[in-house]
């Protein structure tokens, strides 16, 4: 019997690279992959498309095979979790031959304190890290990363300071504590323990909102005091009642209150 065929993966080798709902560029952006993140290749579409899985989340879509390295069989057996991840907002890691701009979240495969080992060559990074091993879950660090991203601008389907949209905002986040959460806010909201009452809400919670017909269709960070930070056309803070989301410029309720959920107790 011959040895059984290993699954073909890559990794993402640009700052920022779109996945999409179909194999084509005119199609809807589902999600992005950071610099360092791994991805299943499924299949191929001509030489222009690869149907890939992302491995942080299991979303799957098509994405240009010239913004994936493909692993070669002796690394595609040793993967291992990435537990480093980039906390400047923007940043480059140099080689002898190029500097690639990565975008806060990147994953650091290998990253000894100064050097990045890839199966594409050997990269210094001299920038802020959080090292999800040397941590604890902590409320305070989950609002730190979320506020270095304040004023990002809404991108649906977007997961990076250049672009993000609701769930992935959170979902980036939580990532860069060392947990992974689903890539939509109804699959969110699936996790995690029920509060009950608002003022028993604690920083780092998650708050889910509805639309009129009950359908969960955005997510926040709750934040200490009566606020939240959440995107809405860029990533903000806004004030947080029993009611929802209200907007003290325009004087009104923009999201209505489902639940709030625990994720870090529940861990």
């Amino acid at each position: 019997m011959g040895r059984p065929k290993l699954i073909p993966y890559g990794i993402c080798r640009l700052s920022v690279a779109s996945i999409r709902k179909l194999p084509s560029d005119d199609a809807p952006l589902i999600t992005q992959a950071l610099f360092g993140e791994y991805l299943e290749i499924l299949s191929k579409k001509d030489k222009n498309w690869f149907r890939v899985r992302c491995t942080w989340d299991d979303v799957i879509g098509w994405m240009d095979p010239k913004q994936l390295y493909i692993l070669k069989e002796k690394d595609a057996s040793s993967l291992k979790p990435c537990t480093t991840y980039t906390m400047e907002h923007l940043y480059g890691i140099s080689s002898e031959y190029e500097t690639i701009p990565i975008p806060i979240g990147s994953s650091l495969p290998g990253f000894d304190g100064i050097n990045i080992s890839l199966p594409f060559g050997r990269y210094t990074y001299n920038g802020g890290i959080v090292d999800t091993k040397k941590i604890s879950n902590s409320a305070a660090l989950l609002i730190n990363i979320a506020k270095r991203l304040i004023h990002s601008p809404f991108m649906k389907g977007g997961r990076s300071v250049l672009g993000i949209d609701n769930s992935g905002f959170v979902q980036l986040v939580y990532k860069m504590t060392g947990i992974d959460l689903p890539r939509t806010c109804a699959e969110q909201a699936k996790l995690g323990e029920d509060i009950g009452f608002i003022l028993e809400a604690k920083q780092g919670d998650l708050a889910f909102f509805q639309d009129t017909s009950s359908q969960i269709i955005h997510v926040g960070l709750v934040m200490d005091g009566d606020e939240i930070i959440h995107v809405h056309g860029r990533v903000r803070i806004d004030r947080l009642d029993q009611q929802g989301i209200y907007d003290k410029k325009k004087r009104k309720y923009i999201y209505k209150l489902r639940t709030i959920r625990s994720i870090l107790g529940s861990k």
